[in-house]
């Protein structure tokens, strides 16, 4: 159950690592579409956050609103996937998604420009010209997408375990890094990171649940889970909402016990 989560430049060789992961490590290899398929199996209001949230960093306020269950919804559909075989996921900032995992590995791929260049240009049949400024305006979107989104810089080396410059390495090479890396005492899942990884994906499925209900969509709720005890901390909640809100949470597999706290949780609970 090794958990790879790839982020890189625009057009720097990350689909052909992931290739390669899943030719010769048998990883499954995932992308930013596979997940929004699946947060939009969920239904109609999880579709409209996904179709809508990139038109909404034009306008703060909107995107603010849908930043929340978007998170959420992302989160919950990269855990169910880490939950499976190997993973490699290939993506820009999915390890600011799932942080706190210790078997995840993230990883940042560097490439040369002039090497992009001649992916982009064979990739989209451009001239150079035309590929260098593909890369430049795709490369700011996705750092001001990640500085909205979770505040951070991609292209801070503290956010990754390893930074892997591929100037002078080929992809074979890099692949047979990673491939090493798993395998390496430190990084294997162990029960813990493991019972981890169950109790965020439970917790996740919790807000998941209550974000695609229009009921309780704009509940801003806090929740964790420890061995099937769950912990919901958010508003002042009437009777009523509340007995609709444990209605929801104790359809979720894996639920074995409520405690309501009323009162906000602390930001990091709410994937703010």
């Amino acid at each position: 159950m090794a958990v790879l989560l790839i982020s890189r430049g625009t057009m720097a060789g990350g689909q052909l690592v992931a290739q390669c992961l899943a030719h010769t490590g048998h990883f499954r290899c995932v992308t930013r579409e596979d997940l929004v398929a699946s947060v939009n199996r969920h239904g109609e209001i999880a579709t409209r956050i996904t179709a809508e949230i990139e038109k909404a960093t034009q306008a703060y306020e909107r995107f603010s609103e849908l930043r929340r269950p978007y998170k959420i919804l992302m989160r919950q559909a990269l855990l169910e996937y880490a939950r499976q075989d190997n993973l490699a996921y290939l993506g820009y900032s999915g390890h600011l998604l799932v942080e706190g995992i210790a078997h995840f590995i993230r990883v940042r791929l560097v490439a040369p420009f002039e090497l992009r260049v001649r992916l982009t240009m064979s990739r989209l049949g451009c001239d150079e010209e035309a590929a260098k400024d593909y890369i430049r305006k795709a490369d700011e979107e996705r750092a001001r997408w990640a500085r909205f989104m979770y505040g951070k810089n991609l292209r801070d080396p503290d956010l990754y375990d390893f930074c892997i410059n591929m100037e002078r390495m080929s992809v074979p090479t890099v692949c047979s890094l990673l491939l090493r890396a798993v395998e390496e005492h430190e990084l294997q899942p162990t029960p813990e990171s493991v019972a981890d990884l169950e109790d965020e994906f439970v917790a996740t499925s919790v807000l998941t649940a209550l974000v695609t209900d229009p009921v309780t969509f704009p509940l801003e709720m806090g929740a964790t889970v420890k061995s099937g005890h769950l912990r919901l901390e958010g508003p002042y909640l009437d009777d009523a909402l509340l007995e609709t809100v444990r209605g929801i949470v104790q359809a979720v597999p894996g639920v074995a016990e409520i405690e309501y706290q009323p009162g906000y949780a602390p930001a990091f609970k709410f994937l703010a």
